[in-house]
């Protein structure tokens, strides 16, 4: 067969290896320069013919179908061409799934995919579950070694962008942590995100499961539609089918028969937002057949990811704390929402079309303070209108230092609320920047509050 995959990234270079590998007539193409390309390039292992630069000669060709990376738009011309044409264009999770129709775990949503997906890995692990945690959380799942292995379960994350590309994809367990405005600068409208997001389920039977979030507004809506087994999962009310927050106990219920799995004092995941993807967590592996020692023992143990709610230090009184993943406004709401009085916020970036009126309130509310940086600084300081406690930096350091001098004894959180490539090369950049900021402090005894 001859095949197309567009986009030479990680996803698309581990697609072309694949095929190639399968003996199949390879072209893989991206409006980048091969100069541009040519780190990336040398990671193709197999018979790969290269088209770079532009889509010109590909889109005279005929290929018999298409596999395209997620950040390519679905609407450009490239992909509209061959749809228009009649040739089946495909995402690499819906050819992973093609290829490995074993047990999928699969999680979206717009906020937590990346911390509840790697903490359900855990979990199975703990469980004695054999599985490969991958996709949209950084490596493709098409190329991991472990698919070859009968049993394997395969645990991924899935972003809009992914599930754009699916047709027969239907996990055993399927789970939407949440849904808000995001990406709209590709999807256009709220109403086709959730239609997008909406398909990670649609193929599901009877004997599948569904986790849900039942304290967001459209997932508890769209809930109705789920056409396998539901089970949620809520920290404000009881369910009589999955995990919930009662007291400081989150208890897990099957068809109302009740277990109490952990205090939630014990759980080492930070803030509101740890506590969702905890109780999300532990509702997907139940699902996935996981006992609930195993998943109390992970909860126990397991610290969170990089670059969201994660503590880089506590400083005579004052942790400081890294969430340069919340790339929009509600997963900085999230942090924010765990924040007691005294703390300091570091907000801004590239704006993403974001509403910042409910962070105002919320930092308004708790009288904290903010220190805007990037583009949408203005944007910012005017949904604050004249609140006093707004200042601004024009680098990581200065915001890190002039939230140092405001906060005596709580949290200094970078919580952006916006994309970060107006600064940096990407989120992790910019948290690594803040962690770096933070060390400076110590080095060089700028705590002025000690």
């Amino acid at each position: 067969m001859e095949i197309l995959v567009v986009g030479i990234g990680r996803s698309g270079i581990a697609v072309a290896n694949y095929l190639a590998n399968k003996n199949h007539k390879v072209t893989i193409t991206d409006s980048k320069t091969e100069k541009e390309l040519e780190g990336k390039l040398q990671m193709l292992t197999g018979e790969v013919v290269v088209s770079a630069g532009g889509y010109e000669k590909v889109i005279n060709s005929e290929f018999d179908f298409v596999v395209t990376s997620p950040g390519v738009p679905w609407e450009g011309e490239l992909l509209s061409h061959f749809r228009e044409a009649g040739v089946t264009v495909i995402s690499e999770i819906e050819l992973a799934f093609t290829e490995y129709k074993r047990d999928w775990i699969a999680i979206t949503g717009t906020n937590g995919k990346s911390t509840t997906t790697m903490l359900v890995g855990e979990m199975l692990k703990r469980g004695g579950k054999e599985s490969i945690v991958c996709g949209n959380i950084g490596n493709p799942v098409i190329g991991e070694e472990g698919l070859s292995i009968f049993g394997t379960t395969v645990v991924a994350e899935i972003s809009s962008f992914q599930l754009e590309g699916v047709v027969t994809f239907a996990p055993k367990v399927s789970a939407i942590l949440n849904i808000t405005p995001d990406h709209l600068d590709r999807h256009k409208t709220i109403e086709r995100y959730i239609q997008l997001k909406k398909r990670i389920f649609a193929n599901q039977s009877t004997s599948d499961f569904c986790v849900m979030n039942m304290d967001d507004l459209i997932t508890e809506l769209i809930s109705s539609e789920v056409p396998s087994r539901l089970f949620g999962f809520s920290c404000e009310k009881k369910l009589n089918n999955g995990v919930y927050l009662s007291g400081k106990k989150l208890i897990i219920s099957d068809n109302g028969k009740e277990e109490t799995l952990i205090d939630i004092s014990e759980i080492k995941l930070i803030g509101k937002s740890g506590l969702e993807n905890g109780a999300a967590a532990s509702a997907i592996a139940y699902c996935a057949g996981v006992g609930t020692d195993a998943i109390r023992d992970a909860l126990l143990s397991f610290t969170g990811l990089p670059h969201r709610m994660e503590l880089i230090k506590e400083i005579r009184g004052v942790k400081y704390i890294n969430d340069s993943k919340a790339t929009n406004v509600n997963a900085a709401l999230k942090g924010l929402e765990g924040m007691e009085e005294d703390f300091c916020v570091i907000l801004g970036g590239r704006d993403k079309e974001g509403d910042f009126a409910p962070l105002v309130k919320i930092v308004r509310e708790k009288n904290g303070h903010a220190i805007l940086i990037g583009e949408a600084s203005a944007k910012i300081a005017g949904a604050f209108g004249d609140y006093e406690k707004v200042g601004s930096a024009s680098s990581m350091d200065e915001a890190v230092k002039k939230g140092a001098q405001l906060v005596s004894a709580g949290s200094v959180i970078l919580s952006p609320a916006c994309a970060s490539f107006d600064m940096f090369r990407n989120f992790e950049d910019r948290g690594d920047k803040f962690r770096e900021a933070v060390e400076k402090l110590l080095l060089n005894n700028e705590v002025a509050h000690a």
